[in-house]
């Protein structure tokens, strides 16, 4: 089983990468092309697309509303898990403005209902709802909660929330038996990454 992260040719236990909302998302996007995921039960795209979806509704957030801080990802493998967290300071949303129950079943959300329409028409097409969607239907574990300006947990409705903090979680899976081949092809895949960038 292989339950580091690979990151620029480094085995890590845990990554923290931090993103700037003025960044350019395509940078982002560059950023996570290097990250190499420990063995998961899903796809690595999909993981990598999941987590990008709700960096880019932060750093949305964070540009509509002037906020400067950067958005914070914390990526890192314990007692046979893999966890991710996206933490912004982009001053929440209403849970009840999406256009399904946050507390839904993936599988009980039909994303062509008239909901997501109507959501989508009234934002004038720059969202579209699927962010925390398609991370609670690519993870198996999924919390949304809000914390105040310490960092601390509050409800949405305290009046003191100052930003999102997304948690999600998968088991580690085994691969088959060569483990350290395909870690050694992981390394030399990331390496080659590196010096195709300028």
């Amino acid at each position: 089983m292989t339950s580091y992260i690979l990151y620029r040719a480094q085995k890590l236990t845990s990554l923290l990468l931090t993103f700037s909302p003025q960044e350019e998302f395509r940078d982002i996007v560059d950023n996570f092309a290097e990250i190499g995921y420990p063995s998961l039960p899903v796809n690595p795209e999909l993981v990598s697309f999941a987590i990008l979806e709700l960096v880019s509704n932060s750093i949305r957030a964070h540009r509509e509303k002037g906020v400067t801080e950067p958005v914070r990802v914390d990526l890192r493998t314990e007692s046979g898990r893999f966890l991710a967290t996206v933490q912004d300071a982009g001053r929440g949303f209403d849970p009840s403005l999406l256009p399904y129950d946050l507390d839904s079943r993936p599988e009980e959300v039909d994303v062509m209902s008239d909901q997501f329409s109507s959501y989508r028409q009234r934002h004038a097409g720059s969202r579209f709802g699927m962010g925390i969607y398609v991370a609670k239907k690519t993870f198996r574990d999924f919390h949304l909660g809000f914390v105040d300006a310490s960092s601390q947990p509050c409800p949405w409705f305290s009046g003191k929330v100052k930003g999102t903090v997304i948690e999600l979680g998968l088991p580690l899976v085994p691969r088959p038996a060569d483990g350290d081949g395909e870690a050694t092809e992981e390394l030399e895949m990331v390496a080659n990454l590196e010096e195709a960038q300028p």
